[in-house]
């Protein structure tokens, strides 16, 4: 039977294995671990580890392998770390699992383990199989640190966990994941100092790193806050004072070859340098010695460097670049004071060209500053533009984007952004293809690709070839918005750089000259115009007014080339107006922030909407009147309920089983103003459906209950039974599985029953009938199935198609006759549908129609029944050829064999 299935099995599937006990009632038995009480009340409420029925969290006793799994996964889906694997993928993983005899309870959990190398297959075969093996502390440590891995530094280098006073027990392969931990706070021994990896570790143990790693997740590495100072050694050393989320000032001393600084949720690193006051900041310290620092909200590299590329060449005193940006290389002069670092330590000249040299099989990924200086160029002066720092790490891959020009099942042809020149790229084997942030086939890839403008990130290895591709029917601007039609509000400005702010995050831009004016146009509002003045004069402007204004040119390799500045957002006429508009399917609402499938742009969903109310547009949206008696509307709508919930649209977002159709309306900071949508499609148990009201209500894999306007007369189809739309509202099909379809209001218009509880919990009887005068019997059963006036009848391939009861009942007594049958029964084992096959027939010979192939007998009892046959039965009667059996052989005895559907095959005499 088909089904419509968001995800094979669901992450409450997963859970469903440990027992619920809400965290209103403290445990009973919580006093036996008191020390980890609090921590084991804090994962309970947040739903990482449950209790048992009986009101107990039984603390000592051990977690197996597969609980592991799940506790993490869990984890991970609660914090927002991960997202649910591809159905399909999922699917690929249960043939290997249920061969392993690992519990369905756990499968989606260990799948996703296996898919994203937190788990391997070896680990599965000796220790999931059967699902019941205790799970050590040292393994527990290793799932949780290769699940955290992909966004926190693992480093060997100088463990944390050497501390531990049983380190040398520590297996090989599980001592970084453990460290790991140990510097994440996750982890720590016993009160001996040890930490006892080959133990089995507890639930009670286990609350306390479901604890950890939850906050970690949601609060960052450690500590989070905003940089408040900085003080610059020399280059080399820095003291760094943080203004902490829960308000106190500390101070950390920062040496730059002992630093690691990384750019937002990636491996991404950046110099020390370039960190700057006023960074949104998580770090790792060891007392007051900084060991690591995240720069949050996505800070890119390219905010923080003038120029960012992967370097193609480096000479004594030149370095080639290919501008991440445009996608062209350039030539730059090395500043003879150049200071460069390598992986965040810094080097010589020599050392990093040597570097280069003996790892020219990895892409080399730069972040420089740059001087402009004015030359004598032949005849002239010129401005030269010189490299004063230079930040490189080394990695396997390198990402471009840009404008799709052509794309295949093999390669993708683009413009690299800023650029007028193309780039062909051949799809690596196992390619991985997304559209925004979900995983697709190649195939819809190109149906995207053609269906307009599109762009494209890919991601190449060391041979140049396509290893992940993604298409959005956004730009990825990586450098923020480089849109002239988007206005900032100025928050700083000098004669060098100028920091600008939208959608509540600040950017500066630096001029990289010497004199700006040259390079950049700048423009004053005064007097109902803008004027160009110098740069001196466009600092004075800004000086002069309490809020100022502005609107940014960059030309195609992402350089500033014009600024207008003014104290009023109206000098720009169509800022007040000025939407942008998009529609699709809505891929996910998180943290306030609305994404949709081919896209990823994201868009702010406000707490509070208000719109002035169009009583020629949206009559059927109101929602009442403002204090001053005019009508308004919410602009947020969810057609399919009918509701202005954005809790309600937020579940629709985020659940597999349903498709939710949006069109926003969004301001310059993407700040949705406006949202009307509808759902596409939807999959789900049926709790009720009511027809005169017009409304249906499902409940999802997920836990969701939606109430869904339905029309009138939904069409009805099921692939094994007939029924009407009064049995869909009777209690009988409540927790059928059904597959809606929705008109183009929102509606829904279409019920397909994949799953019939009705049918499902129904006794069916099959066999040879050999009675059915007083009741059905069948062979070898010692039963009689009463029949019901309404039973429904069908014999298969029986010329005349009767659904007459007392003709059914004279063919199964006539004893002429083989009657096979397959009936289903009432919840008072009375035949409801019976569905007849004959198997043989014996009677004199009445009629044989050749043209409509049908033959008629009448037995001994005096039934006469009439029959289909194939169209040329194998006929052995008398010697008689088969076309002149009607003219000589009526009146003879024939016997007739039937195939397995039901038709004439054979005619003997």
């Amino acid at each position: 039977m088909k089904r419509k299935l968001a995800l094979f099995l669901s992450a409450a599937m997963a859970t469903s294995c440990l027992p619920m006990t809400a965290y209103a009632v403290n445990f009973k038995d919580i006093n036996e671990v008191a020390w980890a009480k609090t921590v084991i009340n804090n994962v309970a409420d947040k739903g990482l580890l449950s209790g048992y029925e009986d009101g107990t969290f039984r603390g000592k006793n051990n977690v197996t392998y597969c609980e592991a799994m799940v506790m993490v996964y869990n984890s991970l889906m609660k914090t927002g770390a991960a997202t649910a694997m591809n159905a399909v993928d999922a699917y690929s993983y249960m043939s290997v699992l249920n061969t392993y005899k690992v519990p369905s309870w756990c499968q989606t959990a260990v799948a996703y383990g296996l898919h994203h190398n937190i788990i391997d297959m070896q680990m599965v075969v000796s220790k999931f199989a059967g699902g019941t093996q205790k799970a050590t502390r040292e393994d527990v440590a290793q799932m949780f640190g290769n699940a955290l891995a992909v966004r926190y530094d693992v480093d060997g280098t100088t463990p944390d966990a050497v501390n531990f006073k049983d380190y040398w027990k520590i297996s090989a392969n599980a001592v970084i994941q453990v460290d790991l931990l140990k510097r994440l706070g996750i982890l720590s021994g016993d009160e001996y100092g040890c930490f006892n990896p080959k133990n089995n570790i507890t639930r009670a143990e286990m609350a306390v790193m479901l604890n950890n790693t939850y906050e970690v997740l949601t609060q960052g590495i450690g500590n989070t806050g905003v940089i408040k100072d900085i003080t610059n050694n020399a280059g080399t050393y820095y003291y760094i004072e943080v203004e902490m989320d829960n308000g106190d000032v500390e101070g950390f001393h920062a040496t730059a070859d002992k630093v690691t600084v990384y750019v937002g949720d990636t491996n991404q690193q950046m110099a020390l340098s370039r960190v700057s006051k006023g960074d949104r900041i998580s770090i790792i310290h060891n007392g007051g010695a900084l060991s690591a620092i995240r720069v949050l909200d996505a800070v890119p590299a390219q905010a923080k460097y003038d120029i960012t590329g992967y370097i193609t060449s480096m000479k004594d005193n030149t370095v080639s670049l290919e501008n991440e940006n445009t996608g062209e290389t350039d030539k730059y002069g090395l500043d003879s004071n150049c200071v460069c670092y390598l992986e965040g330590v810094k080097v010589t000249r020599k050392a990093l060209r040597d570097t280069l040299e003996e790892r020219y099989d990895e892409h080399a990924y730069a972040g420089v500053m740059t001087e402009v200086k004015l030359e004598k160029v032949g005849s002239s002066r010129e401005e030269v533009t010189y490299v004063t720092e230079m930040h490189v790490t080394f990695t396997d891959e390198y990402t471009m984007t840009g404008t799709v020009d052509s794309f295949n099942s093999s390669r993708v042809t683009f413009k690299p952004t800023g650029s007028s020149t193309k780039k062909d790229v051949k799809f690596a084997s196992g390619c991985a293809f997304y559209i925004a942030d979900n995983k697709v086939s190649v195939t819809d890839m190109v149906k995207l690709a053609e269906s307009g403008t599109t762009y494209v990130k890919v991601t190449v290895d060391k041979k140049g070839d396509a290893v992940k591709v993604i298409l959005s029917e956004d730009s990825f601007d990586e450098g923020g918005s480089k849109s002239s039609s988007t206005t900032y509000e100025v928050v700083g400005f000098t004669n060098s750089k100028m920091v600008v702010k939208s959608g509540g995050k600040e950017t500066t831009y630096r001029f990289g000259s010497e004199n700006p004016t040259k390079n950049i146009t700048f423009y004053k509002w005064e007097d109902s115009e803008f004027t160009d003045v110098t740069v001196s004069a466009a600092e004075n402007y800004y000086d002069k007014y309490d809020t100022v204004y502005c609107r940014i040119e960059f030309n195609k390799g992402g350089k500033i080339s014009a600024i207008e500045l003014s104290n009023k957002k109206s000098a720009w006429k169509d800022d007040e107006d000025s939407y942008s508009e998009r529609k699709g399917t809505v891929g996910s609402v998180e943290n306030g922030k609305l994404k949709f499938k081919t896209s990823s742009t994201t868009y702010t969903m406000l707490a509070k909407y208000n719109a002035d109310y169009n009583p020629d547009k949206d009559d059927d949206l109101v929602t009442g009147d403002d204090a001053n008696g005019k009508k308004v509307r919410n602009p947020l709508i969810v057609r399919s309920a009918w509701t202005s919930s954005l809790k309600v649209f937020e579940r629709m977002a985020n659940d597999d089983a349903v498709e939710l159709y949006a069109e926003i309306s969004a301001d310059g900071d993407n700040n949705v103003v406006k949202v009307d949508s509808w759902l596409t499609a939807a999959t789900g148990k049926l709790v009720e459906y009511n027809r005169d009201e017009k409304y249906i209500i499902i409940e999802t894999k997920d836990g969701n209950q939606f109430k869904l306007n339905a029309t009138k007369t939904p069409k009805l189809t099921d692939e094994d039974d007939n029924f009407t739309l009064d049995d869909i509202a009777s209690v009988g099909y409540i927790g059928s599985t059904l597959d809606l379809g929705f008109n183009s209001d929102g509606l829904v218009n279409k019920i397909t029953v994949t799953d019939s509880t009705y049918g499902s919990g129904i006794k069916r009887v099959k066999g040879v009938a050999t009675s059915g005068k007083d009741g059905l019997k069948v062979q070898g059963d010692s039963n009689t199935y009463e029949w019901l006036s309404r039973s429904r009848i069908e014999i298969k391939n029986h010329s005349s198609q009767s659904t007459d009861l007392e003709k059914l009942k004279a063919m199964i007594d006539d004893k002429a006759v083989e009657v096979y049958v397959e009936a289903r029964l009432d919840d008072k084992e009375r035949v409801e549908s019976i569905d007849i096959y004959v198997k043989k027939a014996e009677g004199e010979l009445k009629e044989y129609d050749a043209d409509d192939d049908i033959i008629r007998i009448e037995t001994a009892s005096g039934n006469t029944f009439s029959f289909d046959c194939i169209g040329k039965p194998s006929c052995n009667v008398n010697g008689v050829d088969r076309d002149k059996l009607d003219d000589k052989c009526r009146g003879k005895n024939v016997k007739l064999t039937f195939n397995d559907d039901g038709w004439v095959s054979k005619i003997e005499g």
